[in-house]
């Protein structure tokens, strides 16, 4: 949804793009975004 938002082409754009914002937190979104691949 962030992606589509952000129009971007695809979720791995956004990821790239903001991963280095939280980067005490990159495994957990990296476990979270596998986890919304997984979903769909």
């Amino acid at each position: 949804m962030v992606s589509e938002r952000l129009g971007h082409a695809s979720a791995v754009i956004t990821m790239n793009t903001y991963a280095y914002v939280l980067p005490g937190n990159q495994k957990a979104a990296a476990d979270s975004f596998a986890a919304l691949v997984a979903e769909a």
